[in-house]
């Protein structure tokens, strides 16, 4: 009795391990959080300028799913991936004052505008063209009260939290015990370093997809509900450019290789696809829409040589996504062996890659490409690591210990570029006012990027004057790389502001121009200071706003009245 006792007591603390690690995670976490607002701008990002309670906390949630798997503790495992949701995505809408990224702003931009004329402005720019989730959000706002800045700002947990038990349901229905669908699903909320996850359409778009995946899982053998996966790709389709091709390439190897009926299906949802884009294809038409390089299509966006952390932070993502690729693969060769199915799981995580064969989607690709193969290399790698985890001392130490490394990897690729990409609030609020109340019409130009521009649905009206009304100087003038320490240089940049024909320029400079750039390695270090300088002693340039954060020169002569001019809650300068 004694002895039974004692086994008893053993297993219900072994059962309260994982639970007891998890609540150690959160606590950590909520240690962290307070110090995040006032980190130093690093170029290493949130992890190596924050409280080291941030990536400790991530690395509990590890070991706490670990300690989870190994018990075989479903609800253990599933409150891990909650708790990985939150210490890792919760902690961008509780440590910022506005949403992140300043291209978000284009797309509120786009809701404010049908918000408030009921329509979509067509043939004005690639977002009214593919409006689903923008028209979205203008009617949950109407009818909820809740404006769209709150919406996106907290988009990015709410997203996670729906992928995560999405995840989950899609590896049931493709055949993955309780254990492993919980555990795929700890792979794409913690290997997820992308950042697709702000309020966009692809953000949108990729949990509709995993929504499709569910219901092809159940069309294995014989036709379950179609119709849905026609609703959800319609969905799809009017929401984002280039998921619903990547769900043709998916289905149509699905039906091809017989495990996915009916065998039509993917003629429809090709019939769909192709028919959308013909109705905006005057929009679409302004882009590269196929190349056949597939080398040119990998390469990323990022032209330039960034700053050392940039690079860093980089190579370390490289790393991890060729890492999980291979690790896919060896596990698809030991589920081969083990008799068990691989087929349908190596399309699902594989097939993205044939996008890189007749697209570059702007340099973004090759991101989309491991955004697109995350699910699928998560089913194919959760049944290894559970074994592993649940093997002797030695497989289970290595499986551990590289779970860990690899979280830690994609923390960092997440997290590297915080401050370049961090909005603050008078940012967001000045950009709003000066497109409000700015002249029309007139150009509203950033000399570098970065800018939350385009926030309100006022855009349109300016981008109908001028598409490029806003486009970042450097780069029209080709500059990119200038110190501005030259005459040539800056007399290069100014004439195409000075020479503009129909307005006035309104030129914008500030502070988080200085940290994107030089992270990014746009312009070098003390550049945007340099052309600030300048500026401020070129007579035909008049300083119509200025604050320690933020700049606004005028080409025209004079200053605008009351009526015209944003309102500067800083100091005006004289």
């Amino acid at each position: 009795g004694a002895h039974r006792a004692t086994g008893t007591g053993r297993s219900r603390w072994r059962s309260a391990l994982p639970w007891a690690i998890l609540v150690l995670a959160l606590v950590s976490w909520g240690i962290a959080l307070p110090t995040l607002d006032s980190a130093k701008v690093s170029q290493f990002g949130l992890l190596a300028s924050g409280s080291p309670a941030l990536l400790v906390s991530i690395l509990l949630v590890v070991v706490g799913f670990a300690a989870a798997v190994r018990r075989g503790q479903v609800s253990a495992a599933t409150a891990a991936t909650i708790a990985m949701v939150i210490v890792q995505r919760a902690t961008v809408s509780i440590a910022t004052a506005v949403p992140l990224y300043s291209w978000t702003y284009k797309h509120l931009g786009v809701v404010d505008y049908i918000a408030t004329h009921g329509h979509v402005a067509r043939g004005v720019d690639i977002y009214q063209g593919w409006p689903g989730l923008f028209a979205a959000t203008a009617w949950f706002s109407k009818i909820s009260g809740v404006a769209p800045m709150t919406i996106a700002h907290w988009f990015t947990p709410a997203m996670h939290l729906m992928l995560a038990g999405l995840v989950i349901v899609m590896a049931r229905t493709w055949g993955a015990p309780p254990l492993v669908a919980v555990s795929a699903s700890f792979l794409v909320e913690s290997l997820n370093w992308v950042g697709q996850d702000y309020y966009s359409p692809q953000a949108t778009a990729l949990v509709l997809a995993i929504a499709v995946l569910i219901v092809a899982g159940l069309c294995r053998d014989r036709p379950v509900a179609p119709w849905l996966i026609v609703l959800l790709f319609s969905g799809i389709t009017i929401t984002h450019q280039l998921t619903p091709y990547w769900l043709l390439l998916a289905t149509g190897l699905l039906a091809i290789t017989r495990r996915l009926r009916p065998w039509w299906l993917p003629g429809v949802l090709m019939a769909i696809a192709g028919g959308y884009l013909l109705l905006n294809w005057h929009v679409a038409s302004q882009f590269t829409l196929l190349s056949l390089n597939p080398v040119a299509n990998a390469q990323s966006n990022i032209a330039t040589t960034g700053s050392f952390g940039q690079i860093v932070t980089s190579r370390i993502v490289r790393a991890l996504s060729v890492g999980l690729w291979a690790t896919a693969a060896v596990s698809a060769v030991v589920e081969r062996r083990n008799r068990r199915p691989v087929l349908a799981r190596l399309i699902l995580a594989f097939s993205s890659f044939i996008l890189l064969g007749g697209q570059g989607y702007g340099g973004e690709a090759i991101f989309r490409v491991f955004l697109y193969a995350l699910p699928g290399c998560a089913l194919l790698v959760a049944p290894l690591a559970v074994r592993m985890v649940q093997a002797k001392f030695l497989a289970r130490g290595v499986a551990t210990v590289a779970l860990l490394v690899a979280v830690a990897a994609s923390a960092q690729g997440y997290y590297g570029g915080w401050f370049a990409n961090r909005m603050t609030k008078d940012q967001v609020e000045f950009s709003e006012q000066l497109l409000e109340r700015a002249p029309y019409p007139s150009y509203l130009t950033v000399a570098a990027p970065v800018w939350p521009e385009r926030p309100l649905g006022r855009y349109v009206d300016f981008a109908r004057f001028k598409a490029g009304y806003d486009y970042p100087m450097v780069y029209a003038a080709k500059l990119v790389g200038s110190h501005f320490d030259t005459d040539k240089d800056y007399e290069a940049f100014t004439h195409l502001i000075t020479d503009r024909a129909g307005g006035p320029t309104y030129l914008i400079i500030s502070q988080q121009m200085e940290i994107y750039d030089t992270y990014f390695g746009i312009l070098p270090p003390g550049a945007l200071q340099n052309l600030r300088d300048r500026m401020l002693k070129d007579p035909r340039l008049t300083v119509v706003f200025n604050t320690g954060e933020v700049i606004v020169f005028e080409t025209a002569p004079t200053l605008p009245n009351s009526s015209t001019a944003p309102a500067a809650s800083g100091t005006a300068a004289k």
